[in-house]
């Protein structure tokens, strides 16, 4: 199978959703391959959890296993073959029915940071379930969205040099105790496995409030499916084969349950989950419950401002600064497919530029009861001291029901829902020790249509805390036309007031595409930069090879994507 295409059962899932369009496009960030030059080996290595998926050929039962180990444990030993060491596979009894051939899936995911890889493909080790672990050859490739990660930072045990505890004690079943059924609905993070004949296996990850897993029977358990990104991996094998596997781990605890059965996705239930359009209802035919099974303890920072409210389980945290009544205050045309809508809270809000505000509209036309976007602060002149007017700008397109709503209809006086500020999009930072703006000595932006606008709100940032002295910045922006450039006189005069800030525009209906001869051109010291990259995913997959191929280091190339 092509990865630029998609297996029946994910066709007939997007279908059901009405995303074909959507899962087309996003089609184009799917690879058959890692690569090193985006810094995919990197990712992995750096990571000290994990979780795989992996099937049983023989009863089709699906098994999802957590990984935790250190940095190094997962090795890209090419750009077709990764290698997991046994030391962070908790439960090598249950890889027994893997040989070379079998259906794979590792999804590695930073939870401090937001950020998950996923790799499709198959064993290839030479000595399944052995000391040497595993090697899984590389079918397909594609980052996933971030958007219901609940963020954590991980915490080792500083006097255990071994992540796992051999010794837990494993306890088999086939359906929940009463202590597992408390355990898993207090989870807001579960980990799925689903698997298609003929093509393979899939390992993906679902978040929520506590409380979105909900409890059935003894042997039934179902959640919400919300708003994604639209390719239907998960739905899309269960439409084509039931069978599933479901883990949960214990953040706390280091605890663990893994159950494996039966899935299937209602796409008519009865709306008692706010904001999905769909749930899954999981059969469990057999689990295993393992307590104390890592040394790994996670501490919770903030939950994904994605999530919707689960029903009965509100509460009012009143250290949080979310949610707010959001109240929109002014509209400025910037282009003919641009708004700028400034809201105003009532509470202050301390940002950096290039962060993203997290919005949740009611009732929009068309839509579901809460329908959740998220667009990068464009104005940033008091962030870091908190503010309280917050500046979105807007570009419409094609099918954007939410977008093309506020371009049509949103009025001053417009009451939505701010569910919060985040992102790592921002090259200014603060400094530990003296809590003032910092930003790195060589800074370059790079951009593609509205992607344009964490390159403005930095920019700005720089120059309203008197940055300009000490980094010189190269933006490079491309656009269809000139026209469409937002902000293009704006840039124009800060290149002429700053000596130290270069600022290109590419307009490709006249110039073409921007090739990595012609950045080369544009990028002095390539290997001092830092880069920042922002724009459609094939943009930013293209830059990203670009500028590793000239010299600038993967490590300091950042992209941030909103196609969820």
């Amino acid at each position: 199978m092509s990865v630029s295409t998609y297996h029946p059962g994910e066709l007939s899932a997007q279908d059901k959703a009405g995303t074909k369009g959507v899962a087309a496009e996003l089609a184009a960030g799917k690879r058959s391959a890692l690569s090193f030059a985006s810094g995919h080996d990197a990712f992995l290595a750096a990571q000290s959890f994990a979780a795989l998926a992996s099937v049983d050929l023989k009863s089709e039962s699906v098994w999802v296993t957590p990984l935790f180990g250190k940095p190094g444990d997962l090795t890209a030993i090419s750009e077709k073959e990764m290698a997991i060491s046994s030391d962070c596979i908790p439960n090598l009894d249950i890889l027994n029915f893997i040989e070379a051939g079998t259906p794979l899936s590792l999804l590695g995911i930073d939870l401090n940071r937001r950020i998950r890889h996923r790799i499709n493909g198959h064993s290839v080790a030479s000595e399944v379930g052995g000391t040497s672990g595993l090697n899984l050859q590389v079918d397909e490739y594609s980052p996933n969205c971030p958007k219901y990660i609940n963020r954590r930072e991980i915490i080792y045990d500083a006097n255990n040099a071994h992540p796992i505890n051999k010794n837990a004690i494993r306890e088999e079943r086939t359906k929940l105790s009463e202590d597992d059924q408390n355990f898993i609905q207090s989870m807001d993070t579960l980990w799925i496995g689903s698997y298609a004949p003929g093509v393979g296996t899939d390992c993906n990850h679902r978040g929520g409030k506590p409380g979105f897993i909900r409890v059935v029977s003894p042997s039934t358990i179902e959640w919400p499916e919300y708003r994604g990104n639209g390719m239907f991996f998960t739905s899309g094998n269960l439409e084509s084969h039931d069978r599933a596997g479901v883990t949960l781990v214990d953040f706390d605890t280091g605890s663990m349950i893994q159950m494996t059965g039966r899935a299937t996705v209602d796409w008519e239930h009865d709306g008692s989950y706010e904001g999905a359009s769909r749930k899954i209802v999981f059969h469990i035919t057999s689990l295993i419950r393992t307590n104390n099974v890592t040394s790994h303890r996670w501490k919770r920072l903030d939950y994904s401002p994605y999530n919707p409210t689960v029903s009965g389980t509100e509460s009012v945290d009143l250290e949080s600064e979310y949610p707010q009544v959001a109240t929109l205050a002014k509209i400025v045309n910037e282009t003919e497919s641009v708004k700028t809508f400034r809201f105003v809270v009532p509470r202050r809000i301390a940002f950096l530029p290039g962060q993203y505000a997290t919005f949740e509209f009611a009732d929009i036309s068309g839509g579901a009861a809460s329908e959740i976007r998220t667009w990068t602060l464009s104005e940033t002149p008091n962030s870091i001291n908190g503010d309280n007017t917050l500046d979105i700008s807007v570009k419409r397109v094609p099918n954007g029901l939410v977008t093309n709503w506020l371009h049509d209809h949103a009025e001053v006086g417009l009451e939505v829902k701010l569910n919060g500020v985040q992102g790592e999009m921002t090259a200014i930072q603060l400094d530990e020790l003296t809590q003032k703006p910092v930003v790195p000595d060589n800074l370059l932006l790079l951009s593609a249509g509205i992607g344009i606008t964490p390159s403005l709100s930095m920019v700005r940032g720089i120059g309203a805390f008197s940055l300009q002295d000490q980094t010189k910045i190269t933006m490079i922006h491309v656009e269809r036309f000139e026209e469409e450039i937002l902000c293009h006189q704006e840039l124009v005069r800060r290149s002429r007031n700053y000596p130290n800030f270069s600022y290109t525009n590419i307009i490709s209906s006249n110039q073409g595409r921007l090739t990595k001869e012609h950045l080369q051109t544009l990028v002095p010291n390539a290997e001092l930069q830092y880069a920042y990259i922002c724009g459609p995913t094939l943009f930013m997959r293209d830059m990203t090879e670009y500028l590793v191929s000239i010299g600038v280091p993967a490590g300091q190339i950042h992209i941030e994507s909103f196609e969820f």
